[in-house]
């Protein structure tokens, strides 16, 4: 029998997720891009340093290209949240 996956590492994003929501329902646009910048390079860090074993659900593909695609979309929220007009 497998042993199920731990889902530690995948709560780190779910947990940032639902804050950029709740800082975004707060009318606050740029906290929220950094907060969901923020749990996608934490999740980007977990999968390169924790075993196999460890990182549970939050491992999808290889190790290299989750570690990549995390960090891409951790820039590219942080780069968003920084750049974005918050003035009509």
């Amino acid at each position: 029998m497998k042993t199920p996956r731990l889902l530690g590492p995948w709560v780190v994003l779910a947990v940032a997720v639902a804050a950029a929501v709740v800082a975004v329902t707060l009318d606050q646009l740029r906290p929220a891009g950094y907060l969901l910048a923020a749990g996608l390079g934490t999740t980007a860090v977990l999968r390169a340093v924790l075993p196999g074993r460890a990182i549970g659900a939050a491992a999808v593909r290889s190790r290299p290209v989750d570690v990549l695609l995390l960090a891409a979309a951790a820039v590219a929220a942080a780069t968003l949240a920084a750049t974005i007009k918050l003035t009509v």
